[in-house]
């Protein structure tokens, strides 16, 4: 049985574990929460994640190190690259880790983007609000997820207000882009360069929030340009695993928007929606076996369960419906689990949406297949 050390014990984590399982392979993570969501399907070692000691214990008899978030503290990353090998590489990592530096390396590949300016001072701050025009959307350069380190602004005063609250570590300004819609591009690359593409994700927001996603049923159109995105960054980064690029499609040009060096919530549906998920492809890639194939099952989308989780015996009467839950205690605007929602077709698949509906599951508008 192959041994695999993860960085992160949250719910990317937990589904690795679970992939891995039927492989034979065994996940060991390194998570400071006491409760986190790999508890019972991996070996938790919790600690800091500067814990020499508890480092030496992850890397012990792992074969291959990966992560399951970008937001880390890079001496842990490369503290555990030291011990084992690690794939993405750190240096993957600490490209995109950032959001500065993630936007210069994407401008060097030449890869359109929405028009950004990168301040290092408060004068360099409004002199980015001037020339970009508002509204802008600002950003912290390191962690926020889930619209949480970032701001909408569309008045000077809200720009007062942003620098004031954001700026201790670093801002990011994005120009706001008045897209068609949201998509995601899920890619896995082996050592060798190996590279598969699952279809184009079509993702909808509440809140700035995942609220459901789905293989877009018209994402063809655009599949191969969102592939030679992907192709292009994940070849320059010499990566090695999944990697997802969120996209914003403005009429036919697509934007990348943010890339995510880890699975992805946008393709939870692969779990059960793909023959082989992202999380096994992941493992497959990191650990040198060959990649399974992304080929669809028929149709299907995920809904994230947030705050708090639906009635199960309602829910699961409604078939095709997959239940998982993170083992996370209920919080406002936490994603406590979700739902894949499988189908033989479109069609099927938008009446068990409409049926998920009328339970009160927020579906997002736009969400069903045209």
């Amino acid at each position: 049985m192959s041994t695999v050390a993860i960085l992160g014990g949250g719910q990317l984590a937990r589904m690795l574990a679970l992939a891995g399982h039927p492989l034979g392979i065994r996940c060991r993570v390194l998570d400071p929460a006491q409760d986190c969501p790999a508890q019972g399907v991996a070996e938790v070692i919790t600690a800091d994640w500067l814990d020499a000691g508890a480092l030496d214990r992850l890397a012990e008899g792992a074969v291959v190190a990966t992560l399951e978030r970008e937001h880390l503290p890079m001496r842990a990353v490369h503290g555990l690259a030291a011990r084992v090998p690690m794939r993405p590489p750190p240096a993957a990592l600490e490209q995109l880790q950032n959001r500065a530096d993630q936007r210069r390396f994407l401008a060097q590949l030449g890869l359109a983007q929405p028009a950004v300016a990168l301040p290092t001072n408060a004068e360099e701050y409004q002199r980015g609000i001037a020339d970009l025009g508002l509204p802008v959307i600002v950003k912290t350069t390191l962690g926020g997820f889930d619209a949480r380190g970032q701001r909408r602004v569309t008045t000077p005063a809200q720009a007062e207000l942003a620098w004031t609250e954001l700026s201790a570590g670093g801002v990011v300004i994005e120009r706001l882009v008045p897209f068609d819609e949201e998509l995601a591009v899920l890619a896995v690359r082996s050592g060798s360069g190996q590279i598969a593409f699952w279809p184009l994700i079509s993702t909808h927001q509440v809140d700035g929030m995942l609220a459901l996603a789905m293989p877009h049923p018209q994402g063809y159109r655009w599949q191969a340009a969102a592939e030679d995105i992907a192709r292009r960054i994940a070849e320059a980064l010499e990566y090695v695993g999944v990697i997802c690029v969120e996209l914003f499609r403005v009429g036919d040009q697509l934007l990348v928007n943010e890339v995510a060096p880890r699975v992805h919530n946008s393709g939870h549906w692969t779990i059960e929606g793909a023959a082989c998920s992202q999380f096994e492809n992941h493992l497959r890639a990191i650990l040198g076996l060959p990649l399974g194939s992304t080929a669809l099952r028929g149709a299907s989308a995920i809904i994230n369960l947030i705050g708090t989780l639906p009635s199960p015996s309602a829910v699961l009467a409604i078939p095709g419906v997959h239940w998982h839950d993170y083992g996370k205690p209920p919080r406002p605007r936490r994603k406590i689990g979700h739902l894949t929602i499988t189908a033989a077709d479109a069609l099927q698949l938008d009446e068990r949406l409409g049926c998920l509906r009328d339970l009160g599951i927020t579906i997002p508008d736009g969400a069903t297949s045209p």
